[in-house]
C-alpha cells in the first residue's frame, strides 16, 4: 500500500522520507507507522497470466467468470476450457 508522511520525517528501509513524500509499505508496516502516515492507495497486485495459474486458481477464475468446466479436472484441460470460452486470451486475469 502507498502512504504519505504526515509531519514527522520517517526512516523506512534506510531512506528518510519528509513530510508530503510517499512510499510503499506492507500492511504490517502500515500498522506500525499508521500514526505518522496517511493511507493513499492500495497498490494493484501483480497481474497473473491465466496460462501461469495453478489448477486451484484456474478453478476460481472459471467460477468467477461463469465458465462451465464440464468434466475437466486436470490443469491442462481446465486451462483449455477457459481459453476456448474466450474469457482469457493468455493475458492478465
Amino acid at each position: 500500500m502507498k502512504v504519505e508522511v504526515k509531519e514527522i520525517p520517517i526512516r523506512h528501509n534506510g531512506q528518510l522520507y519528509q513530510q508530503g513524500e510517499s512510499f510503499s509499505v506492507s500492511e504490517k508496516e502500515f500498522a506500525r507507522l499508521e500514526q505518522y502516515v496517511t493511507f493513499l492507495e492500495d497498490e494493484a497486485p501483480a497481474a497473473i497470466l491465466v496460462t501461469e495459474m495453478k489448477l486451484p486458481e484456474l478453478k476460481v477464475y472459471a467460477k468467477e467468470h461463469g465458465i462451465d468446466l464440464g468434466e475437466a479436472t486436470k490443469r491442462e484441460d481446465v486451462l483449455a476450457v477457459i481459453l476456448k470460452a474466450g474469457e482469457a486470451d493468455g493475458g492478465a486475469s
